[in-house]
């Protein structure tokens, strides 16, 4: 009997050439391979075929043996929700025209780099759909979002804050505006939408602790800020303050000189508290932006906010007036619109009883606010 013979075929796949084993040829996975649970790679693109004669049958793979396949981490409502900040949300962060870019397009683009910043930039336009959005399930459905991409960010934006480094300090800024603005609309939102109980004063209590250690972005080297999209926040001293103001902060020193001989502890803390507000109302005078009164939450010490905690009357009292200015972003920006009236009539109720001394330190607040 004559011998048979075949033409030798170098089409393939790597793993069957590396065994020396005959290779099937079946793309994308040969029945070798299927069978072993390899990865099956080809070197050679799909051959040319220009016979016109039937193909050989092939064995069919193993259908058990399937190449693992993770699902997308994002679908098309986080598409949904990039598109939402870039087109809409990023505006309500931003001060004015020299904002823009970075926020629109800076900001997404880093995110891609940082996961907290990219689940920070999905919950704030989570937040967005659900404070304009008149449809009531739509709006449990993105309130939920909102919490669930929050969450997400949480623990990585605290490790990346507790590690600054100069490429990450751009990421850790944004996200701790995000998380600030957050933090204080979405407590509200959930609880107007559904039904349930709520407190100003309790929403910026957690707001102050998510922000723990967030001042040391501002104690990063000058190099760094310079280097930084968020060097133009480095707004020069700006101590004229209105009259109003002025007197204000005023009132508040001459509250808080009654405690320095008893109390030189809690002085000095207020203190500090008191001249990182005067900057806050400057730099909001000289250039009406959030940044400014964000950034007072994330200064003011631990110490601070744990007198909060405990109803302390005087720190109760700089914090009504830090109020003012959130009252003042509520009229431009959805994610504060009452928040500072709010606050300063659950603080007013917190400060009843207060002696004579107190009635001029206690109207300003009231006055601005409208109550």
């Amino acid at each position: 009997m004559p011998r048979r013979f075949h033409k030798k075929s170098r089409n393939g796949c790597n793993q069957c050439k590396e065994r020396r084993v005959k290779c099937d040829e079946t793309r994308p996975l040969c029945s070798v391979c299927a069978t072993r649970e390899l990865p099956c790679i080809y070197s050679t693109p799909y051959p040319q075929r220009h016979s016109t004669t039937e193909a050989s049958p092939k064995p069919e793979p193993n259908p058990s043996a399937k190449p693992d396949f993770k699902p997308p981490k994002y679908d098309a409502r986080h598409l949904l929700l990039m598109h939402k900040f870039a087109t809409e949300t990023y505006k309500s962060i931003c001060g004015d025209q020299s904002d823009m870019e970075d926020w629109q397009a800076l900001i997404p683009k880093l995110a891609f780099e940082y996961e907290f910043l990219l689940h920070g930039i999905f919950s704030l336009a989570a937040l967005h759909i659900a404070a304009t959005d008149a449809d009531t399930e739509q709006v449990l459905s993105y309130l939920d979002t909102a919490m669930e991409c929050n969450e997400l960010a949480f623990a990585p934006f605290r490790e990346a804050l507790a590690r600054l480094t100069p490429h990450n300090c751009d990421a850790v800024f944004a996200q701790s505006a995000i998380v600030t603005i957050i933090g204080i609309a979405l407590p509200r939102l959930n609880a107007q939408h559904r039904g349930e109980s709520f407190s100003m004063i309790e929403t910026m209590m957690t707001v102050f602790e998510l922000l723990q250690g967030a001042s040391k972005i501002s104690q990063i080297s000058k190099p760094w800020r310079q280097a930084s999209i968020f060097f133009k926040y480095e707004w020069r001293d700006n101590t004229a303050l209105d009259p109003d103001m002025a007197n204000a902060i005023a009132q508040l020193r001459m509250l808080n000189s009654t405690i320095e001989n008893t109390d030189s502890a809690q002085h000095v803390m207020n203190q500090e508290a008191i001249d990182s507000l005067q900057d806050s109302f400057a730099k909001f005078t000289h250039a009406p932006h959030p940044a400014p009164i964000l950034a007072w939450i994330a200064y003011v010490k631990r110490e601070f906010v744990d007198g909060l905690r405990a109803r302390q009357p005087l720190q109760l009292l700089i914090l009504m007036n830090w109020a003012v200015l959130l009252n003042e972003l509520g009229a431009h920006f959805w994610w504060a619109k009452g928040c500072g009236g709010e606050l300063v009539a659950e603080l007013l109720s917190e400060l009843k009883g207060q002696n004579e001394k107190w009635k001029s330190a206690l109207q300003w607040p009231q006055e601005k606010v409208g109550i």
